[in-house]
C-alpha cells in the first residue's frame, strides 16, 4: 500500500510539472510601450532587463504632475524573441517605436541595462534625443547580464516543480532588496510587477539572457562616445550595492568633457527612480543653459 500511495504522489507530481504550464490561466502580459500625458517636454524612459513599464510608475507620475509627456519603453519586452539582441538592435526598435508616434528630439532616461540602449539611441540617431540621463549605470560595453545567476537552464524546471514558483519569487525579491538602499518602495503591488512578468514567461526570459550573453556590439565604446552630441547626465545611488557601476562605466564617459554631469543620490541604491523619485525627477527637470556641440572629432567647439 505505501509503494503504490509513493507511486501515486510521483505520478501526481509528474502531472503538476507537464500540466500546469497548460493549465495555468496566465496573467495578460505587460506592455512594452505606453504613452501617457501632454506638454511640451516629453521623456522617454528606457526600462533594463527588469521591472518593464511598471518600473517607472512613480518616476513617470512624477513628471506627468508637471506636464509633461512621457513615453515609457521595455527594449527588453520588445525583443523577447528576436534573434538579435544587441544593444545596438534594441536602440533600433527603440527609435522605430518613437518614429512610428512622430516624436523627436526627447529627453531619453535609461535604467540600467536600458542606459546601454539609451547611449546607442543617441549616438545612432541624434534627432531623436536632446539629453541622455544614465540611471545608476554608465557606458556600458556589452548587453549581458547576471540577473538570473549561472543556472539558466534550471529555472524553467524549478518554476514548475511544487513550490517552484514561489522559491524563485523569493530569491528574485532577495536581489531587489540587496541593491536598494530603501525598501519602501517594494511593496506587495511592486513585487507582483516585477517578479510574476519574467516568471510567468521565464522560458522565453532565459532564452533572451542566453542570448545576451553572447551578443557582439557592432561599435566600440569609443566610437559610440565620439558620436554624441547631447549632454549626458549620470545619477547614481550612493550606496554600495552588487548592481553598482564598475569604475570603467564612468571613464568610457569622460571624453564627453562639459557635455558630462555626474550626480550622487544620498542613501538610495541600484533603484533611484523606485527609490528616490522626486530627487532624480528634479535632475530631469532641471533646464540646463544648452551646451555648444562638440566638434565632429569630439571636442568642444
Amino acid at each position: 500500500m505505501l509503494r503504490a500511495l509513493a507511486y501515486r504522489c510521483r505520478f501526481a507530481a509528474v502531472v503538476h510539472i507537464v500540466a500546469s504550464p497548460l493549465l495555468a490561466q496566465r496573467a495578460p502580459a505587460p506592455p512594452a510601450v505606453t504613452v501617457t500625458g501632454r506638454g511640451p517636454e516629453t521623456y522617454v524612459l528606457v526600462s533594463g532587463v527588469v521591472g518593464g513599464v511598471a518600473g517607472f510608475r512613480r518616476l513617470e507620475a512624477t513628471l506627468l504632475a508637471r506636464g509633461n509627456r512621457v513615453v515609457v519603453i521595455d527594449p527588453y519586452n520588445l525583443s523577447l524573441d528576436s534573434t538579435d539582441v544587441t544593444f545596438a538592435a534594441l536602440a533600433r526598435r527603440v527609435d522605430a517605436e518613437l518614429a512610428s508616434r512622430g516624436i523627436a528630439s526627447v529627453r531619453v532616461v535609461g535604467h540600467s541595462h536600458g542606459g546601454g540602449v539609451a547611449l546607442r539611441l543617441a549616438a545612432s540617431y541624434p534627432a531623436r534625443v536632446s539629453a541622455l540621463y544614465l540611471l545608476d549605470v554608465g557606458a556600458l560595453p556589452v548587453n549581458r547580464t547576471s540577473v538570473f545567476g549561472r543556472s539558466l537552464r534550471l529555472l524553467p524546471v524549478i518554476n514548475r516543480i511544487p513550490g517552484g514558483h514561489g522559491f524563485l519569487r523569493r530569491r528574485f525579491i532577495r536581489g531587489l532588496e540587496r541593491n536598494s538602499a530603501r525598501h519602501e518602495w517594494l511593496d506587495s503591488a511592486t513585487r507582483h510587477d516585477y517578479a510574476e512578468p519574467m516568471l510567468d514567461d521565464i522560458g522565453r526570459v532565459v532564452a533572451l539572457a542566453r542570448r545576451l550573453a553572447v551578443a557582439r556590439e557592432p561599435d566600440s565604446l569609443a566610437t559610440l562616445i565620439a558620436r554624441l552630441r547631447v549632454p549626458v547626465t549620470v545619477i547614481i545611488g550612493d550606496v554600495p550595492h552588487d548592481s553598482g557601476l564598475n569604475p570603467g562605466e564612468l571613464e568610457a564617459l569622460l571624453p564627453l568633457g562639459d557635455l558630462l554631469r555626474v550626480e550622487y543620490v544620498r542613501g538610495v541604491g541600484h533603484f533611484p527612480h523606485e527609490e528616490a523619485p522626486a530627487e532624480v525627477a528634479r535632475y530631469l527637470l532641471d533646464a540646463r543653459p544648452p551646451i555648444a556641440p562638440r566638434s565632429p572629432r569630439g571636442r568642444d567647439t
